[in-house]
């Protein structure tokens, strides 16, 4: 599951900067590498907490089970 979510953001992201790219319109992301780093932060920081939130929850229905 966590590596069809990969695949469909990059393959989104894709989509989106080749529509920005036919229609001849700016791509909206940072064009510095400050604002470019930012995302990938940002990006990062949620893929982090939806990794710790998944095995928490794992872990309290287990826990509830037993």
């Amino acid at each position: 599951m966590r590596l069809k979510k990969i695949l469909l953001g990059l393959s989104l992201s894709f989509c989106v900067g080749l529509a920005c790219r036919m229609a001849n319109i700016p791509v909206p992301s940072p064009p510095v590498l400050s604002g470019a780093l930012l995302v990938f932060m940002m990006s990062s920081g949620f893929w982090l907490v939806d990794r710790y939130l998944e095995k928490r929850f794992k872990q309290e229905v287990s826990e509830e089970i037993k």
